[in-house]
């Protein structure tokens, strides 16, 4: 893998080394001029090592999850990348037959003379040493002396003067083969039609072409590659000469495909892939005659690995963000822990001289300890939890795909993942330092509580707004320092080019790295001339040399900075949280509006849910600090907010949020929205979002909720007293159970955000997926059918009933009904496009005989207007041929989700939106015959539920009857049947498909029955489900971890309290039982909020037709995949709280007492 997101891993992991030497940097600084501090943080590490391994364990689970995504996507785009190489060979680019040609002529191959003149042509070319023409037929094979049948083999015929070049052939130990061995009936077997057929050298196979028999005696096995099966036959290859191949096809002088070579290895020519593929177009285009166009390269296949790597390393990622956030909250409240704990000892630190400065260097110091040390730990395991997730992946891939995969990961992702959790981590831990360095000397020497940071001294209005401008100070900061970082990088950039040229990326961003340096240097020591409101009082020609460099280097920012520092004392008197209330009302009703209605400037932001609904969140809860800023109770006021913001995001919401859904429920889903129309103002535009919105709905309603909840935990309480006596002498450790989580409410908050953030993730991921399964591959999947059959082309079967009896085999004693379905595959457009020939576009044409509308029961989820019920739609279709029935994949999409796997632009030019809140006349469509150009006409009266297509892929098609193909299209291209059996069970599906395929052996007909695949299909979805679902579940480590912190940390808090409990009355098992049920009613709390917020979210989205595609999902809880997850989750936090519940019980009651 070589890029994510688009960039190029080399990039990022420049810029991630260039972050994490900046950060060592630092803290260099700081060791090198306050060794004292230094060392003053690291002796904490080791005073308690429980702690400080837990410590560690919930900092690194951040670069767990990334370290673990990198691995995870390295190794499947280096297996399928494997697999791409071991398949081609030296075969680099395939030509066959262009399908834009084929109204020009009936057959569909290349010529013996296109062959002639590319060889002429290139025959010379130092970058292209094999070029050899192919026929490759799907055939069935048979072993007839052990009844063993491949109805899907390879029959290739290669060229024994040419082929050599290409080092295809083979033998099972890697010894290369001749193909001059080749000659009369004789060929070689691959091993996988080898082991399909249990065939070995000198064993004589048929295969069958139109019916005729033609036997051939194996000279041997040889591996399987691009010219002995992989892309040609699923079922293995026969290799023989070309003349014999084109004799038994019936194919003289003609050609299926021309493999080229470049010259090189098998993985040493995709850097000149590009030079010969435009080579190659170039001769193309000159012999227009040849019809001809480049099938497929290695180099794309190659590509298309590392994409596939790519994605899995962004949903792994994606789905690790709940549990990267949860790792963030813990990291931040554990230095809120450390400070609260040595509080008094900052006071009198401060009390002494130490400045607010050397605090945060002292955490900061212990914290990129902890950092540095954990990253590496997580980074490792990392890689372990890879391991383990590859395979499960073997196993899924090797049972859907046919190829295992092997485990695999390169130093760059490993890299990226250290850096990035040392980055993150670094970030989150000087945040915290800051903050905690900002104490009240007096207050932290006496150990008094902090004052209400939200009530205002001043309620004014002048007083808030110079709380605001207060607050703009820091912002001021924050502009400075990144135009001053863009404005460097940019001119650095332009001066490297100018002078350089292109660099490689390492050197670049070493260039860009230390401009950056030199710049933050310059700034800094600038600063410092600058006093806190004044000049220094000592200038001397050093001071003015460097100002003027200053101000020539930066300009305004120096202007800006310096004018920031003279204020900086009148900021931080009137900076309050007043003033950042303001500014998030602001910038909220900002956003709101730049995405509701916007700036065609900024329009990155327009019609974006992200921002739209983020601007929200924000100015609803600062509206809620203002209101308690001018008097109003806490609880009163975030208690509303909080309401406010679930019920907000709890509304029947799709991930694209705020469509015209109200026409469906009658009611206004979005408040501005409903606000606006009420005051009868301009309306906010059409609001979008993807993915992401899963990530931010479940941060913000999960945020909203604790709020609600740790705010109003007293009443929990209520029944406690209420049932006293019920509870008998458990209740007073239930009281205290309850009591000290909700006196320490911003702690108790920290953790229950932590646990219900990744319940909520792995509750909506488990309750979308389980019910996605059970609509699209459920037993209503199949359609009315039991068993599919699908007919060999080279084969062709009229009639199945009779070929089944001239076979010998009665149908009537287990078949009840077969339908016909025959496919072509016209260009197709809608009839009210331009009839260019740019409009056309393919697509599958499905006619069905009366039988199968007989039988079927495919259910039509739209009906046009006169066809109200899905009877009416077929019946209509049985009389009229110039009537269809289309898929629903070929309805406009409105979101990234779903689609049809054909590939196709064709499109009917409505939304499942449209067809759904209004009538339809029938939509006609214009059907040409590529072969010979002729149109006609049909209407399409219904669309089909998107779960009919989830497992036939046949049925991604338009359906029409078959006498408009019989009429139009000659009889059609292939057919297949479609069964249903006597008996009704599944054993006797799948014996009859059996039968079939047994008796039609020569014939090559493939029998399924429908439901195995169903069973088959939903057995590998639910094991990717298993496997996403455990990775998100990794984040419950983060609350565990939480759980265990807090429980060792309120051992020593809380020792005096414990004495005068256990001086009261209190029992050890009292005690040990009332940090048990603390810890219990943290951790249920967490759960009840995810499972509770999850489930919500998750069935109004699964009752949005916009979020199903249309489907109608009947909601159900997957309660028993919950319930192992979450009885595992409380269970290991139980565990996490024995001992430390335990060393509380054990406390001595006198030596608890005098603790101090």
């Amino acid at each position: 893998m070589d890029s994510l997101f688009g960039i190029p891993l080399t990039s990022i992991l420049v810029a991630l080394l260039l972050a994490l030497g900046a950060i060592l940097g630092v803290l260099g600084v700081i060791a090198l001029r306050h060794p004292l501090l230094v060392r003053m943080g690291l002796r904490n590490i080791g005073r308690r090592k429980a702690q400080t391994s837990l410590i560690v364990i919930g900092l690194m689970l951040s670069t767990l999850i990334i370290s673990a995504a990198f691995a995870t996507g390295d190794t499947v785009g280096y297996s399928i990348t494997n697999e791409v190489y071991d398949s081609f060979e030296e075969v680099d680019f395939i030509i066959g037959f262009d399908d834009e040609f084929a109204a020009e002529r009936d057959d569909r191959y290349l010529t013996d003379d296109f062959l002639a003149s590319l060889t002429a042509e290139f025959g010379d070319d130092p970058d292209i040493d094999g070029i050899s023409g192919l026929v490759v037929e799907v055939l069935p094979a048979l072993n007839a002396d052990r009844r063993l049948a491949e109805p899907v083999a390879g029959f290739i015929g290669v060229d024994p003067s040419s082929i050599d070049t290409f080092n295809g052939l083979k033998s099972l130990d890697g010894e290369l083969i001749s193909a001059s061995t080749l000659g009369g009936m004789r060929a070689y077997a691959s091993q996988d039609l080898a082991e399909q057929l249990d065939i070995s050298a000198g064993d004589t196979v048929q295969i069958f072409h139109s019916g005729r028999p033609a036997a051939f005696e194996v000279i041997d096995v040889v591996q399987d590659t691009s010219l002995t099966e992989a892309q040609f036959g699923g079922g293995g290859g026969l290799i023989t000469s070309l003349d014999v191949a084109r004799e038994v096809a019936g194919l003289e002088g003609q050609l299926s495909a021309i493999a080229v070579s470049i010259t090189g290895g098998v993985r040493d020519t995709l850097d000149r892939s590009d030079a010969v593929e435009g080579r190659l177009e170039a001769f193309i285009d000159e012999q227009p005659d040849g019809h001809a166009d480049i099938i497929f390269t290695k180099k794309q296949l190659v590509g298309l690995a590392e994409i596939i790597g790519s994605i899995f390393v962004t949903f792994f990622l994606i789905f690790g963000l709940f549990a990267i956030a949860s790792g963030i909250l813990l990291i931040f409240m554990i230095f809120v822990m450390l400070a609260a704990e040595r509080r008094s000892e900052m006071g009198m630190a401060r009390a002494v001289g130490m400045q607010r400065l050397h605090l945060t260097e002292t955490f900061l110091a212990e914290g990129m300890a902890y950092n540095v040390g954990s990253a590496a730990v997580g980074a490792l395991l990392g890689l372990g939890v890879a391991f383990i997730l590859v395979l499960v992946l073997g196993q899924i891939f090797s049972d859907a795909f046919g190829f295992g995969i092997t485990f695999h990961f390169n130093w760059q992702g490993f890299l990226i993942a250290y850096s990035l959790g040392v980055v993150l981590t670094f970030g989150t831990v000087a945040f915290s330092s800051f903050r905690i360095a900002n104490l009240n000397i007096v207050r932290a020497i006496r150990d008094l509580p902090e004052p209400q940071p939200l009530a205002g001294a001043d309620r004014s209005v002048g007083a808030l707004f110079q709380s605001a401008a207060g607050a703009l100070w820091l912002v001021g900061w924050l502009v400075a320092l990144v135009v001053a970082g863009a404005a460097t990088l940019a001119i650095t950039a332009s001066v490297i080019g100018a002078a350089f040229g292109d660099l490689p990326t390492v050197l670049s961003g070493l260039f860009g790295g230390a401009a950056l340096m030199a710049v933050s240097t310059l700034m800094f020591f600038g600063a410092r001339t600058v006093r806190r409101g004044a000049f220094r009082n000592q200038w001397n020609w050093r001071h003015w040399l460097l100002w003027a460099v200053w101000l020539l280097v930066f300009n305004v920012v120096a202007g800006v900075v310096w004018l920031l520092q003279l204020s900086r004392d009148w900021a931080g008197r009137h900076r309050n949280a007043g003033g950042w209330a303001v500014i998030m009302v602001i910038l909220g009703a900002l956003l709101v509006w730049l995405s509701g209605w916007g700036l065609d400037a900024l329009s990155g932001l327009q019609g974006q849910a992200f921002s739209y609904t983020s601007g929200f969140n924000l100015a609803v809860l600062g509206v809620a600090m203002l209101a308690v800023y001018f008097g109003l109770n806490q609880r009163l006021a975030f208690s509303a907010a909080g309401l406010g913001l679930v019920w907000y995001w709890i509304l029947p919401l799709p991930f694209s949020l705020f469509t015209h859904l109200e026409s469906v429920v009658g009611r206004d889903l979005d408040p501005v929205d409903g606000l606006t129309r009420i005051l009868g103002l301009p309306r906010p535009m059409h609001i979008e979002g993807n993915v992401e919105m899963f990530f931010v709905s479940g941060i913000a309603v999960t945020s909203a909720a604790v709020i609600v909840i740790i705010l109003n935990a007293e009443l929990a309480l209520a029944p406690v007293r209420w049932l006293g006596g019920l509870l008998g002498g458990i209740a007073p450790a239930i009281k205290t159970a309850i009591a000290y989580p909700v006196a320490a409410k911003f702690r108790t908050g920290m953790t229950l955000a932590m646990f219900g953030i990744v319940v909520f993730s792995v509750v909506v991921m488990a309750t979308l997926n389980s019910n996605f399964t059970q609509a699209f591959l459920s037993e209503s999947a199949n359609g009315g059918f039991d068993v599919a059959v699908d007919v060999n082309p080279n084969n062709r079967i009229p009639d199945l009933r009779e070929a089944l009896q001239d076979a010998g085999y009665d149908p009537d004693t287990t078949i009840a009904g077969v339908g016909r379905l025959v496919s072509v595959f016209p260009q197709v457009r809608r009839s009210a496009d331009p009839d260019i020939p740019e409009a056309y576009d393919p697509y599958r044409l499905a006619a069905v005989d009366d039988e199968f509308i007989d039988f079927q029961r495919l259910p039509v989820e739209h009906h046009a207007v006169g066809y109200d019920t899905d009877e009416a739609v077929w019946e209509a279709m049985r009389t009229d041929p110039t009537l269809a029935v289309i898929d629903a994949s070929r309805l406009q999409p409105t979101d990234n989700f779903g689609g049809g796997p054909e590939t196709s632009d064709f499109y009917l030019g409505v939304s499942d939106h449209d067809l759904r809140h209004s009538s339809w006349d029938p939509i006609a469509i214009t059907v040409r015959d590529p072969s010979t150009g002729l149109t006609t006409e049909l209407k399409v009266i219904g669309v089909l539920e998107p779960q009919v297509t989830a497992v036939i892929p046949t049925f991604f098609a338009i359906f029409t009857h078959a006498s408009a193909v019989e009429e139009h299209f000659e009889g059609g291209d292939l057919e297949e049947y479609f069964v249903v059996t006597t008996a009704t069970t599944d054993e006797a599906a799948v014996e009859t498909a059996r039968d079939i395929e047994s008796t039609l052996l020569e014939l090559g007909v493939q029998a399924n029955s429908i439901d195995k695949l169903i069973d088959d299909q939903a057995s590998q979805s639910r094991s990717f489900q298993y496997l996403f679902e455990g990775f998100m579940a990794l984040g419950l480590i983060v609350g565990i971890a939480a759980l265990g912190v807090i429980a060792f940390r309120t051992v020593v808090e809380r020792r005096q309290q414990i004495g005068m409990l256990r001086a009261i009355g209190y029992s050890r098992r009292l005690v040990a039982v009332s940090y048990f049920l603390e810890s219990s009613f943290i951790a249920l709390a967490g759960i009840g909020i995810g499972v509770v917020l999850g489930l919500a979210i998750s069935h109004n989205l699964l009752a949005s037709p916009e979020f199903t595609g249309g489907t109608d999902i009947d909601f159900q809880v997957p309660w028993a995949r919950l319930a192992v997850i979450l009885a595992g989750a409380y269970g290991a936090s139980a565990l996490m709280t024995l001992l430390p519940a335990r060393a509380a019980s054990r406390v001595a009651v006198a030596e608890a007492l005098r603790y101090e």
